[in-house]
Parts: structure tokens; C-alpha cells; sequence
């Protein structure tokens, strides 16, 4: 009888201590993904403080792994598995955290920390920084991999109580990991960037999305960027429309044909395919065909990123101008000083070439305590896509394949959707279009899966003369192998295949008066398997320049929403799953959550 009291009394602590353990390793992964939003937001200190807490966390769980009785029953087999599983939880969440702290210090280490400003137009302590840092990026991997490899076992346990925090931890340090790997791509690719011995030059192009084009908007000027010897200079930053012609002309896109007329193919419409790589070398060859010479890569912002900086970095006083340049209605100011007033400037586009020689002057003469600023401005504008980069050389491109930076349309496995859209008039109606889109995929009794798109196309703004309509060229792209299904020869729905992907491409031509508003859906069949199993996973890209627009895609009874900052929604459904009647919603939606639940 003592023996049994005795057994019980020792099995609660225990339970009591794995409790413990549990609770304090779980509250660890919070901390740790916290402090993951705080590094790619450049935010050192608090992120210093989340890693304080979640070592402490760790330390607590530690403590509590090995003290009586879990301690002394961790050499027992099957009885001690819960405690081993939470020192080994533990242990590579310790391992995390030491990876983390060494990407934290890796970054601050940089100009752009806020401890010391640029020192003018010279990448020297930009590339010093670089190569410091990939060291202890290297070992940040190191620790990172141990960790994944001492949550193997556990993370696999079939007692919940010990999989459950182990695979939640272990879900957090891949994370950590990838980016980890991220950041040495890009210190690898800066560092050659920043080098002595660089010589590279990058086409700027300048789009504006108040006149939409498929990688963000309209380009109406472009610049030169020198990387030379460790220095970094604006070469040149002048209107497309002072280019000459293309010699010898480049062939023009079936689609793009109608609206140039007689005009030949220029640098100003070379965007024409969303995904960026293949824009980015059509705009390599025009730019060389139009008198540009050579370059080794392209870079594109959209009038977004100068939003954002300017923002950060307070007004730019230009030197043929009163007005100082703001953040706060700088659309309208572009609007108006390129397209408004009368008479117009000689050169027309004066005021963005000299808002871009004065900033970038001013953004490498900027002081220490403004640079956190400005890098969290781009971190922004590079999530949105309003920065996006290609190179030509091969090395240098796959650095940087797979980030967002890099505009290719994703290749998901399963089911993917991107509207496309581009204002085919000489106009800003951008400035007041919201598309409103959603997307539902269902399976029907014969066991196929059909989606339809809707598009709504508002246009808010008043008719003036830079509004006169809304001319859309819109384009869906869908998995290959899809097919609309009816006949649309009224809307004049068009199918075919996409030269920048594995997808196929509907096209409609809409055109929508001011004030208001035009619909158009789009039916059709996807491929068979696309599906796992019962499960269906949608991908939606965003078009870079409509942060406004409303994404919402809907697979049997989960829906989700874009947010306006990103790029990516990912909706993962059951498409067999239907709402049924509006009487029977609560009773099936708890019945559904049961089965989930009992993993039936």
C-alpha cells in the first residue's frame, strides 16, 4: 500500500514537473517567434530582449527536465521518453537561440544599424561588414542544423504530450533556419556588390503604378546605377521618351501589338510579363538596342518605395522648385509637375530627375540614427514588391532566387492564381481603380475541380484628362491545363499559354467609364491533381502596385484575404466541403470541427 502511495506521489510530480517544462518551452517558441518578426523588421534591441526571455524560458524548462523525479527516470525506458523529449526540446531550442543572437549581432555590425551614418558614395564599410558577418552567419547555420537534428526523434513521438512542443519548436528553428540562409545569400551578394574590384552597371527602371503595367506600372524614366571600385554612383537618370528608337527593333508581343499602333516596342512597355526575370532581360536587350550599351542587371521601384523613404528621411527641398517634396500627397505632386501644369517643364520630367540626383545624395550623406529608417522603408517596399532586382550573371541571380526581391511568379505544386491587369491608355486612372477579386474552388459530382474568378473593376475617379476611362488589358494566370469552360465570345474571354511560366493565361479587354464599375468572371476547370488527398492548397500572387486591391480566395469552407503589404495568400481547403443549408450551418460546422479534432 505505501509502495502504490509512494509510486502515485512520485507519477503526479512528475506529471507536474513535465507540465511545468512543457509550459515554459512552449511560452520559449512565442518568444522566438516574436523575436523573428523583430530581426527582419531590423529591430536589435527588441529583439535582444525576446531572446533574453526565451533563454530564460528555456533555462526554467531545463531545470524541470532534470529535477526529481524526471531526472532519475529519464534512464528508464518508455517512462522516461517524456522528460528525455523535453531536454532534447530544450537543448535545441538553447541551440536556437544562440543562432538567433548571432544573426542579431551580425546585422547590427552594419552602417545601416544606426550606430555610425555612410561615408558618402563609398561601399567600403558596407563591404567590410559583409565579409565580417558571413562567419558568424556560418555558425548561426551550425547551430541552427544541430538543433533540427535533436528534435528529430521527439517531434516524431506518437504521445502528443511529447511531439506536440517539440514540433512547435521545431517548426520555429526551420524557420529561423531559412532565414539564416536568406541572410548569407544576400551578404554573399552584397559583398560581391560592394567589392574593390567590381565593376557592374544596373538599369534603374521607375514604374508607376498610377498607370498599371504587369511588374508595377508604366516606366517613364530610368537610371544607371555604377558599382565601380567600391564606390556606388547615379551615372545617369533621364525620361524613356529622350531614348532613341530600338535599332533593330525588337518583336513585339502579340497581346501589346494593338495598342502601340505604329510606334515601334520601347524601354517604356518592356514590362509586359509579370514574372520579373523575363521582363527584366527583355528590358537588358531594349535598353542595349536603344543606345543604353551594357548592363548587368535591372533593378525596378515603383513611386511606393519613394513614399516610403521619403517618410522616413523628411522633406527633399529640389533645386528648381519652392515646394519641398513630402511624403503626404506625393502622387498628386508627381501628377502635377509631370503631367499638369502649364506650361510644362523643359524637360518635361525635370522634376524626377532632379528629386533623383538629390536623393541619392542624400541617402548616402544621411546620419547614423536615420539609417534604421530608411532600411526598414526598404524592408517594407521589398516585401510589397516595389523593389525587385535580376542579374545577368547566373551566381549572382541565385542568391537571390526564391526571395521576394526577385519577382519570378512561384511554381507551387498546387493550385495557383495571379490577375494581372494593365492600363492600355496614356492616362493615371490607377489613381482612383480598385479591383475587388474572389476566388472559389469546388469539386463537382463527377469528381472535377472547377473555380471561378470574379473581377470587379471600380473606377472611383473623376473624368478629367487623365482619367478619360479605364482601359484594361486583364490577364489570369492558372495552372497549365486548365480551360475555361462556356462560351464567352461577348466578353471576348481569350486562352492561352504564358511565355514567362508553366500556366495558362486568360485575357479579357474591359473598359470602365469614371464613377463606375465592371465585372467579369472567369469559369473554368482545373487540372485532376492538383489535389492531395482531400486537401487543395490555392497560392495567389499579388501584381505589384495594387496594395488596394481586395484578394479573397475561398476552397470549401476556408477563405482567406490578402493583406495589402504582402504579396502571397495561401488558402488550404477541402473543395468537397459545401455550407450547406442555413439551418444545419452551426450543427455541420461543430460536427466538422469534432471529426477534425478526432483526426477523422
Amino acid at each position: 500500500m505505501l509502495a502504490t502511495l509512494v509510486i502515485a506521489a512520485v507519477g503526479m510530480l512528475a506529471a507536474a514537473r513535465l507540465s511545468s517544462g512543457r509550459r515554459e518551452l512552449l511560452m520559449a517558441v512565442t518568444d522566438l517567434r516574436t523575436t523573428s518578426s523583430a530581426i527582419t523588421a531590423r529591430q536589435d534591441e527588441v529583439a535582444r530582449a525576446g531572446l533574453a526571455r526565451a533563454a530564460a524560458r528555456l533555462s526554467r524548462a531545463n531545470a524541470a527536465a532534470h529535477a526529481f523525479p524526471l531526472g532519475l527516470l529519464g534512464v528508464v525506458p518508455v517512462v522516461g521518453s517524456p522528460g528525455r523529449a523535453l531536454a532534447a526540446a530544450v537543448d535545441a531550442g538553447e541551440q536556437g537561440v544562440t543562432a538567433s543572437r548571432l544573426l542579431v549581432e551580425a546585422g547590427s555590425s552594419f552602417p545601416t544599424s544606426g550606430t555610425a551614418g555612410l561615408d558618402g558614395h563609398d561601399l567600403g564599410a558596407l563591404h567590410t561588414a559583409a565579409v565580417r558577418s558571413q562567419k558568424a552567419l556560418d555558425q548561426a547555420a551550425q547551430h541552427a542544423l544541430r538543433a533540427e537534428s535533436t528534435l528529430k526523434g521527439p517531434a516524431g513521438a506518437l504521445l502528443p504530450q511529447v511531439s506536440s512542443p517539440a514540433r512547435a519548436m521545431l517548426a520555429e528553428l526551420r524557420e529561423g533556419r531559412r532565414r539564416i540562409e536568406g541572410a548569407q545569400r544576400g551578404l554573399a551578394l552584397l559583398g560581391d556588390l560592394t567589392a574593390p574590384q567590381t565593376e557592374t552597371r544596373l538599369l534603374l527602371l521607375s514604374q508607376d503604378s498610377l498607370e498599371l503595367r504587369p511588374t508595377g506600372g508604366y516606366i517613364g524614366s530610368y537610371g544607371v546605377i555604377r558599382l565601380s571600385g567600391g564606390t556606388v554612383q547615379l551615372e545617369k537618370y533621364e525620361a524613356t521618351e529622350d531614348m532613341p528608337p530600338p535599332e533593330p527593333p525588337m518583336p513585339t508581343p502579340r497581346d501589346l501589338m494593338p495598342y502601340l499602333g505604329r510606334y515601334p516596342w520601347r524601354l517604356s512597355n518592356v514590362n509586359w510579363w509579370p514574372d520579373f526575370p523575363t521582363s527584366a532581360r527583355a528590358a537588358q536587350e531594349m535598353f542595349r538596342r536603344q543606345g543604353g550599351g551594357e548592363v548587368d542587371g535591372v533593378v525596378a521601384i515603383t513611386e511606393h518605395l519613394l513614399i516610403r523613404i521619403l517618410s522616413a528621411i523628411g522633406p527633399l527641398k529640389l533645386p528648381s522648385y519652392a515646394q519641398p517634396v513630402v511624403a503626404e500627397g506625393f502622387d498628386d505632386r508627381v501628377v502635377y509637375e509631370v503631367e499638369l501644369k502649364r506650361p510644362l517643364d523643359t524637360p518635361r520630367k525635370r522634376f524626377l530627375i532632379e528629386l533623383a540626383d538629390v536623393l541619392v545624395g542624400r541617402l548616402f550623406d544621411l546620419p547614423g540614427q536615420q539609417l534604421p529608417a530608411v532600411v526598414g522603408a526598404l524592408d517594407q517596399a521589398v516585401g510589397a514588391g516595389d523593389v525587385q532586382m535580376w542579374f545577368a550573371n547566373p551566381v549572382q541571380q541565385a542568391r537571390i532566387r526564391g526571395a521576394v526581391i526577385a519577382g519570378e511568379l512561384p511554381r507551387p505544386s498546387g493550385d495557383f492564381l495571379m490577375v494581372v491587369d494593365a492600363n492600355m491608355t496614356a492616362s493615371k486612372a490607377n489613381a482612383g481603380v480598385v479591383k475587388q477579386a474572389s476566388y472559389r474552388v469546388r469539386r463537382d459530382d463527377d469528381g472535377r475541380l472547377l473555380s471561378r474568378l470574379e473581377v470587379r473593376v471600380r473606377d472611383d475617379g473623376p473624368p478629367t484628362r487623365i482619367n478619360p476611362f479605364y482601359n484594361s488589358f486583364l490577364r489570369v494566370y492558372v495552372p497549365q491545363g486548365s480551360t475555361l469552360l462556356g462560351e464567352r465570345p461577348d466578353q471576348g474571354q481569350e486562352e492561352s499559354l504564358a511565355p514567362d511560366g508553366p500556366f495558362e493565361v486568360f485575357a479579357q479587354v474591359l473598359q470602365v467609364q469614371p464613377q463606375s464599375e465592371q465585372t467579369v468572371v472567369f469559369d473554368y476547370q482545373l487540372p485532376g491533381d492538383l489535389t492531395t488527398g482531400r486537401r487543395h492548397r490555392v497560392t495567389w500572387f499579388r501584381q505589384v502596385g495594387t496594395p488596394r486591391d481586395i484578394l479573397r480566395a475561398t476552397v470549401g469552407i476556408t477563405s482567406g484575404q490578402m493583406a495589402p503589404g504582402l504579396r502571397t495568400l495561401l488558402v488550404d481547403g477541402s473543395p468537397g466541403d459545401e455550407i450547406p443549408a442555413e439551418n444545419e450551418v452551426v450543427t455541420w460546422l461543430r460536427s466538422r470541427w469534432l471529426f477534425e479534432k478526432l483526426g477523422l
